[in-house]
């Protein structure tokens, strides 16, 4: 099964770190190529950057439609994916594909964003998406977008002091990492924490790879 992973943003060291994460946690039959556009922003901060952007993923699609058997947009605001899903059927947003998987392991769960601007808006995305708000505990920030992409790991007390706070305070069972970028601290997260803690990259991953063609024997 070949998956294209599109970064929708122009960060080379986010992209790298959803490409090795794919990597780490695709099936061995699975080929993971991850591509960004060549211009744009360095993070996607919410609706003008997702506008901007949206047309060149959807160029990156175009050109590569048929040679891949999936399609995963890896950003969580899953900018544009109504539009990308009028160019290939099979393209799985992660921050879509994070929350339906917290919402199957766990009764109320807590999304660790970027910024509190991020953290406001996501009431609303749940609301689109048809999630009852009693499913939601919270939405946090860790921290500035430069700081989740660039600092993640000399940080990891600020994810493990918000993530605390989300699980003692608001009552969360799962934590949801808000942006692509987080996914590599993931398992470190989870041992500190005693929770799942969900990157939307892994699940968005998973469900592509169980709707593979399986050789008949």
């Amino acid at each position: 099964m070949k998956i294209l992973i599109i970064n929708p943003n122009t960060s080379l060291e986010m992209t790298q770190t959803i490409d090795n994460t794919a990597k780490k946690y695709a099936f061995p039959r699975t080929e993971i190529t991850t591509l960004n556009p060549p211009d744009g922003p360095d993070y996607i901060s919410g609706a003008y950057d997702s506008a901007i952007q949206t047309p060149k993923v959807i160029d990156i699609l175009q050109r590569n439609k048929d040679s891949f058997d999936s399609f995963i947009l890896a950003c969580g605001h899953d900018p544009g994916l109504d539009a990308c899903r009028m160019v290939v059927k099979k393209i799985i947003g992660i921050g879509e594909a994070a929350i339906m998987t917290a919402c199957s392991i766990t009764r109320q769960f807590s999304i660790l964003s970027t910024t509190p601007e991020s953290a406001a808006a996501v009431p609303n995305r749940l609301r689109s998406l048809g999630i009852d708000s009693s499913r939601f505990a919270s939405a946090r920030a860790v921290g500035t977008s430069d700081e989740i992409v660039k600092k993640r790991h000399e940080m990891f007390d600020v994810y493990c002091k918000v993530g605390r706070q989300c699980i003692e305070e608001d009552g969360a069972g799962a934590l949801i990492f808000s942006c692509a970028g987080m996914s590599d601290i993931k398992e470190r997260l989870e041992q500190y924490l005693k929770v799942p803690v969900i990157a939307g990259v892994i699940s968005a991953l998973k469900i592509a790879e169980q709707f593979s063609e399986v050789p008949r024997s």
